[in-house]
């Protein structure tokens, strides 16, 4: 068995992290929009916006990288909300996986910043259903990997507690799943938070967990405070709905279909 060091960067210079909370921020606001098309339009307008950005044409090769990736997953995901059959996923995807794989085989041995590790990571996972069914695994071992060696460099990155709670919490426990330890890092989400987007999502997450326990006061009551994050938004009363027909927002993401023909939505 060969084990391997993942080395990461200093991190990015406060003004170019910035810049990525005022991404993470414009992926929050999508959850104002009331339909798929309006959200990826406000991807767009942000991509066209930041890329004028004084900080953003000075920033380094790998923080463009990182605001590349979170624009195109965000962009994704409402494709997929949209038409989870469309032949336009997989190509979509895949470009922005292979430009990350390219990137990282043009800077072997070169310490790569945790954002980058972060916002790779998201894109690579919604790539895993076009890759080969043993290069996924392969992916999400190191994956694992790469998110525990994150927090233990650095354990005050929000978004990555994030990731790192959602790989345990889906995992199988034969594969090294662990939700104990997921409710730990949604826990710690939540106290770490730099931005809205941390600060909502990472409350979104943990009610759920609290609701599959079975408390559901304290799921309403991080539900309540990320309607007061975002006012308006349009995701929180649909856990609602979720939660009210007996599911959670967790069973929902691995049982969509399932889910949705039962509430005939």
């Amino acid at each position: 068995m060969i084990f391997t060091c993942l080395l990461f960067a200093k991190d990015f210079p406060q003004n170019e992290k910035n810049l990525i909370y005022k991404a993470l921020d414009a992926r929050l606001q999508t959850r104002l929009c009331n339909n798929p098309d309006d959200a990826i339009k406000l991807m767009e307008a942000f991509k066209s916006s930041i890329t004028k950005d004084a900080a953003y044409e000075t920033a380094d090769e790998e923080l463009r990288f990182v605001i590349e990736n979170m624009i195109s997953l965000e962009e994704y995901n409402y494709m997929y909300a949209k038409n989870a059959d469309s032949a336009e996923l997989k190509p979509f995807i895949l470009k922005q996986y292979d430009k990350i794989e390219a990137y990282k085989k043009a800077h072997e041995g070169k310490e790569l910043n945790c954002w980058f590790i972060l916002s790779s990571g998201d894109v690579i996972n919604s790539s895993m259903q076009f890759i080969s069914q043993s290069t996924a695994i392969k992916l999400g071992l190191k994956e694992k990997e790469e998110y525990d060696t994150v927090a233990e460099t650095d354990g005050t990155v929000s978004f990555g507690r994030i990731n790192r709670a959602l790989w345990y919490y889906f995992a199988p426990a034969i594969g090294g799943g662990n939700k104990a330890k997921a409710i730990e890092d949604f826990q710690k989400a939540v106290e770490y938070a730099e931005c809205d987007y941390e600060r909502f999502y990472s409350r979104v997450y943990l009610s759920q967990v609290y609701y599959d326990e079975g408390n559901k006061a304290e799921c309403e009551k991080l539900l309540n405070e990320c309607d007061s994050i975002l006012p308006g938004n349009v995701y929180t009363p649909f856990i609602r709905t979720l939660n009210q027909n007996d599911f959670s927002l967790l069973y929902y993401t691995e049982n969509r279909k399932k889910v949705e023909k039962k509430l005939g939505i």
